[in-house]
């Protein structure tokens, strides 16, 4: 296969998912694709123990357009085995097996698990222009797949050494990256994105509602919980509780004592303090819950308002929410880079 058609190739892939809704057409062209990749032969060139990535970066109205997925206004339920990840404007499944978070920029996961696949997101109060590594790959013995959220590249496929592909693609204005060695899975992952339009499956809109509680009522059974968290306005995740969790932080909501918010420490410059809003599922009715992480309170306290009350929570409230995907690591928490640095081919 010449350049042309790998390139036609690697564009009908990508934009398979956007053809008619024929289940049967769409895997014609998977088919098609697949068999004509076999068929080619590959060869690995090594220049001083670099990776060589070659970019393949097609007709820009085909790879910078925004998608337009089948409006809804919530997603069911991911498929079995697999969870649903949200981002500012978009929400993609990936396998239930991902579940090491990293906040900061691709490919620098620092002292991740190589063995466990990561989700990452370039959160806003990170300085996209400052990164902790400069490769535009980690080698193949601390490499592992990824998704990646808003990444600073541009729309398209990279190939890299040992059959590693990462494809972007733009999906209501945020970037969307997959890394993987497995083409199945990784147009899988990527087919399965869509904008959120209304809620994601966690309940969160895109943008932070504001204030919607009226009040938690402490005796009502607490069964579950969805939580939503914001920076400046703007979705950095979804999750859910379960009702052993949802009913431990709806209790210390209860017994934290009243008051408003504790004024900021004089001279702390934290800016990524983000917002919690927690809906409690009870039997009777659900109940809306903010919290807000800021690490400057002078009294190491955080804010919380159901409502009708407000009070000052202490860590241990916060922490049993702030988990998993709500506590990424940080690579730029570790370095302090006196540069900037970007990476290659990024």
């Amino acid at each position: 296969m010449d350049a042309s058609e790998k390139l036609i190739a690697d564009t009908l892939s990508k934009h398979a998912a956007d053809a008619p809704a024929d289940d049967h057409l769409l895997s014609v062209v998977h088919a098609r694709l697949r068999h004509r990749r076999t068929g080619r032969s590959i060869g690995a060139v090594v220049v001083a123990a670099a990776v060589v990535a070659t970019a393949i970066t097609t007709v820009h109205s085909l790879t910078a357009e925004t998608r337009t997925d089948p409006q809804v206004s919530r997603p069911g339920p991911a498929a079995a085995g697999w969870r649903w990840e949200s981002y500012k404007t978009v929400q993609v499944q990936v396998p239930s097996s991902w579940t090491q978070y990293i906040s900061g920029p691709a490919p620098c996961t620092t002292f991740a698990n190589s063995a466990v696949p990561s989700v990452g997101r370039l959160n806003g109060w990170l300085g996209k222009d400052w990164y902790t590594c400069s490769d535009a790959v980690l080698p193949l013995n601390s490499r592992q797949p990824y998704l990646w959220f808003d990444d600073n590249q541009a729309p398209g496929i990279k190939r890299y050494d040992a059959g590693w592909t990462e494809e972007t693609r733009l999906v209501a204005g945020t970037k969307i990256s997959v890394l993987t060695q497995d083409d199945t899975l990784r147009r899988r992952i990527l087919d399965s994105a869509r904008p959120i339009t209304g809620t994601d499956y966690y309940g969160c809109a895109p943008t932070d509602l504001g204030p919607q509680g009226t009040g938690l009522n402490a005796k009502d059974p607490i069964t579950s919980a969805d939580v939503c968290e914001y920076w400046h306005g703007s979705l950095v995740s979804g999750s859910q509780l379960g009702a052993g969790t949802a009913t431990a932080f709806a209790q210390r909501v209860n017994g934290s004592p009243e008051g408003p918010p504790s004024p900021r420490a004089k001279g702390c410059g934290n800016i990524d303090q983000r917002t919690f809003v927690v809906t409690l599922h009870g039997r009777a009715k659900s109940y809306s819950v903010r919290i807000i992480a800021d690490y400057c309170s002078a009294d190491h306290t955080f804010a919380t308002d159901d409502g009708t009350t407000r009070r000052r929570a202490d860590g241990g409230t916060l922490g049993l929410i702030q988990q998993g995907v709500h506590k990424p690591t940080q690579p730029s928490d570790i370095f302090d880079p006196v540069r900037p640095i970007t990476p290659p081919n990024r």
